[in-house]
């Protein structure tokens, strides 16, 4: 409306301005020039209404696209903590499984070594079966994977000063096992549960130091890594995290390493 009472008087103003027959002469052409003019404007407020739709319009995709990044890297975070999770629960059911091997071959050692009776009667079994129960009592209390598990399931329920003092005796008292470096582990994991993140380094240092090349390796580098960022440490922690990549690239541990470098360069 605006628009049209400005082109009346230009219109009004021209024509008054001019002689009558310039005005005769030139009217139309006057007027083709002003609407012209007019329809140059209206296609100007069109755009500029367009234009203002669509800034809109990506302002909104502006605030969906953020809510949904940060909705996607509260995933990543969940997802990395549950592999984590699964990784250690892995470990634990690997372990389980060879300790069952071995206890089941122990055991059929034991009923392959039971001596036979004299002339093949039973008369003397029970006596001889029992005393090999006997026998058999104080390697049972001695059992390695009894005290392993007992230590390990202290873990699971938390009680992490328990868990380490089953762990200790174990490696005391069997120190050529083959799990001695996994206890080690589970103490450096039980520190780090306790948030004293410097004896958990030590005792992944002492573990890596025994066993550079065991299967808990790459696991021990992984936590310690994470232990000195969690002091924050950062750039010594990160140089622990590369070098797991660099000498286990196939690992899971690998995997998580390059998660966690990813969440410190944001």
């Amino acid at each position: 409306m605006k628009q049209k009472v400005i082109l009346a008087a230009l219109i009004a103003l021209l024509l008054g301005s001019l002689p009558l027959a310039a005005v005769k002469k030139d009217t139309k052409m006057i007027l083709d020039e002003i609407q012209k003019l007019a329809d140059a404007v209206n296609s100007l407020n069109e755009k500029v209404d367009a234009m203002a739709a669509e800034l809109s319009s990506l302002a909104k995709k502006s605030n969906i696209s953020e809510e949904r990044i940060g909705a996607m890297s509260r995933s990543q975070a969940d997802l990395a903590q549950n592999r984590e999770d699964l990784m250690l629960n892995m470990q634990f059911f690997k372990e389980e499984l060879n300790d069952i091997k071995n206890s089941l071959n122990k055991i059929n050692d034991k009923i392959m070594n039971i001596p036979a009776t004299a002339g093949g009667g039973t008369a003397g079994a029970p006596d001889n079966v029992a005393g090999g129960i006997r026998a058999a009592e104080p390697a049972i209390s001695q059992d390695p994977s009894s005290i392993y598990y007992a230590a390990y399931s202290d873990y699971i329920k938390e009680n992490f000063d328990l868990a380490i003092e089953g762990f200790r005796q174990f490696i005391r008292n069997f120190p050529e096992s083959g799990l001695a470096d996994n206890s080690l582990y589970w103490i450096g994991e039980c520190y780090y549960a306790k948030k004293k993140y410097q004896d958990a380094i030590n005792t992944f240092n002492e573990l890596l130091n025994k066993y550079r090349d065991g299967d808990k390796a790459p696991a021990a580098i992984l936590k310690k890594g994470y232990a000195l960022l969690e002091m924050g440490r950062q750039s010594e922690g990160i140089a622990i995290l590369k070098d797991l990549i660099s000498r286990f690239p196939l690992s899971e541990e690998s995997s998580l390493a390059q998660q966690k470098i990813k969440e410190f360069s944001e």
